[in-house]
């Protein structure tokens, strides 16, 4: 799974003028085929979003100086077609400006989390949105009480109204859990308050908590996150058992703390789906995207349904690495090894090979991209962790930030981001500014067919039985880590938010126990499957995801979905892959969920997980044959 964040895109939207916004993994040997090529950059070029840190500074007073403009609207939507145009028009542009503003402000910052002046600076633009949310809150209240007949009449009568229309439509739908003209303003001025605990979350698992070092083959490690990553998959089990022990006491240490700051950012959604009337606050999370709630409720029950596919992985594991008694520390070793590492260069061409079923113009418009300077590649002391791409700079271009290191994972990561990366070009080229953005229900679905028609690229591609056991390998983890692990997520914060929902006290301790008993159910401890120690259950504080709300569920609904895409496109089905590029190219034109079911599948159906599951036991049943070959 990829620490992907598909950061500020939604909090910019026309219909969360009061939220706050969301800032927030597989290789062949032989050589790769492509008719395009690439050269990437391992630093990106912030110079497109602006000259230098004065004139970002600039921009911001100038922006500033619109928002009276925007509050002096208030009142005024109503008054004509061409009123609520012009006034949607201003609010739109200056939007638009934030965004750009935010995006050069937060890869700054998380560049390197230790200098206080980008973090600073990343504050200001925060607040600036926050000052806009205040300025505007009187949209959503405004236009729900024009009523849907007058709303309707006024996008008939005004052309210039057909690119808010899906905005309208949802402020409509929402329009009973829309609150007065104050009370959106109160709670628009509470949002910088309720954005706290991610920030906080962030520097302290950034830049503050105290990594051990470790000896690990004779050299002294800092054992910090990127570390963690790289050691946890050590071939030797002595050194994945004390990569381990010395990593996760460092959030135990602190199980008080994060506890209270999760536990803060919990309650501050309970008191928002409280205060607009929601049953819950997962009802609220998918109430902007209009999505029924079945699909939560199907994926989770389908993925406790599949756990039998994911035992019979843990068994083949450690059948094929030999183990007698597999514990939590070996889930990521690899089964077979890696024959080389990879440079960027080589990473960005076995992407372009791999996406050939996507066509001749997808892969040559990523080969340029790649040039672009849109990614941070390098691993560096105080860079935020993790993997996102932020496409909120609408008129320039999504930039992308991961730390490349030459393992496989860090091929696939590539792939990954830069399916969100080609997913906004493609939308931003279809749509206008106001409905480019789309909805994390289908914004992992290319970003995770990335990565299997990458698997089955090196499937195809493997000069030897290893080569193949290793990319056959690689596509079980694949579907590990982004169906199971974040359905267990999912399951993790629904149950963590029904607790402040039911007023039951929440720390460190007893999310830790939640987090415990879901982690080893998914990974049969009480069968013998994967022993679980009880240290391991505070690994939900090493999830930042968790402070985007009901987020990570969607990860295994989109891998559902990307499986689908991917087994028919590869086959050669036009049809389907043209409905692929059809829904990414819609943007957010349309609530997300009827996008997808028009482009083949239904994901609050269960079929698309039990293919899924099917497509994870044929894998098995292939690495089963070539294991009992060697």
């Amino acid at each position: 799974m990829k620490l992907t964040v598909i950061a500020l895109a939604a909090a910019l939207s026309l219909l969360s003028t009061a939220a706050a916004p969301a800032l927030a993994a597989p290789a062949a040997t032989a050589k790769t085929e492509t008719s395009a090529t690439a050269v990437g950059q391992a630093v990106w070029d912030l110079a497109p979003l602006y000259a230098s840190d004065a004139a970002w500074e600039s921009e911001r007073l100038a922006i500033q100086a619109e928002l009276p403009k925007l509050k002096a609207l208030q009142g005024k939507l109503g008054a004509s077609a061409a009123s609520l145009a012009e006034g949607l028009d201003a609010i739109s542009s200056v939007r638009r400006r934030l965004g750009r503003l935010i995006t050069y402000s937060s890869l700054k910052a998380d560049e390197n989390t230790q200098i206080t002046a980008n973090q600073a600076r990343n504050q200001q633009a925060l607040s600036a949105y926050n000052q806009f949310g205040e300025a505007v809150s009187f949209v959503n209240a405004e236009v729900a009480a024009m009523g849907p007949e007058k709303v309707q009449g006024f996008v008939a009568a005004e052309p210039r109204l057909a690119r808010h229309k899906q905005g309208l439509t949802t402020i409509l739908r929402l329009a009973k859990h829309t609150l007065s003209l104050k009370e959106e303003a109160l709670m628009a001025g509470a949002a910088e308050a309720l954005q706290q605990p991610q920030s906080i979350y962030g520097l302290l698992t950034n830049a503050d908590l105290p990594w051990p070092s470790v000896k690990i083959g004779g050299k002294t490690v800092t054992l910090d996150q990127e570390q963690y990553v790289a050691f946890r998959a050590d071939p030797d089990p002595k050194v994945r058992e004390q990569v381990f022990k010395a990593f996760w006491p460092v959030y135990k240490a602190y199980e008080r703390t994060l506890g209270a700051v999760y536990a803060a950012s919990l309650r501050g959604n309970v008191f928002q789906a409280r205060a607009r009337g929601y049953a819950s606050s997962v009802a609220m999370a998918q109430a902007g995207d209009n999505i029924p709630n079945a699909v939560y409720q199907t994926l989770v029950q389908e993925a406790n349904a599949g756990l039998p596919t994911l035992h019979r992985y843990f068994k083949l594991r450690s059948q094929m690495l030999g183990l007698k008694s597999a514990g939590y520390q070996d889930v990521y070793v690899p089964l077979a090894k890696a024959t080389r590492k990879y440079t960027l260069a080589e990473a960005e061409q076995l992407t372009l090979a791999s996406l050939g079923p996507l066509g001749q113009d997808y892969t040559a418009k990523l080969a340029e991209a790649f040039k672009g300077g849109w990614m941070h590649s390098v691993p560096q002391r105080g860079k935020r962790s993790g993997a996102y791409m932020n496409p909120a700079a609408y008129d320039v271009h999504p930039y992308l930030l991961m730390s490349f290191n030459g393992e496989y994972n860090s091929v696939s990561t590539l792939a990954h981001e830069w399916g969100h990366a080609m997913h906004s070009v493609l939308s931003n080229a279809a749509q206008p500014f106001e409905t480019a953005d789309y909805s994390t229900f289908i914004a992992e679905i290319p970003s995770t067919a990335n990565e299997l028609f990458l698997v089955d690229y090196m499937v195809e591609k493997a000069a030897t039985r290893e080569e193949k056991i290793f990319a056959l390998s690689q596509e079980l983890e694949n579907i590990r880590g982004t169906f199971f692990r974040q359905a267990m997520f999912a399951e993790f914060e629904l149950k963590a938010h029904e607790a402040v929902e039911k007023g039951e006290p929440v720390t460190g301790e007893s999310l830790s126990k939640i987090y415990l008993d879901l982690l080893k159910r998914y990974h049969g401890d009480a069968q013998g499957v994967v022993k679980i120690d009880d240290l391991y259950g505070i690994e939900w504080a090493y999830i930042p995801h968790f402070y985007n709300d009901f987020y990570v569920y969607q990860y295994a609904t989109c891998v559902s979905a990307a499986a689908f895409f991917a087994e028919g496109i590869v086959k050669g089905d036009t049809a389907l892959r043209d409905k692929f590029f059809a829904m990414l190219k819609a943007g957010s034109s349309a609530d997300a969920y009827p996008l997808t079911r028009a482009a083949g599948l239904d994901l609050a159906s269960p079929e698309p997980y039990r293919a899924l599951m099917r497509r994870m036991n044929a894998t098995m049943d292939k690495l089963e044959a070539l294991n009992a070959g060697r």
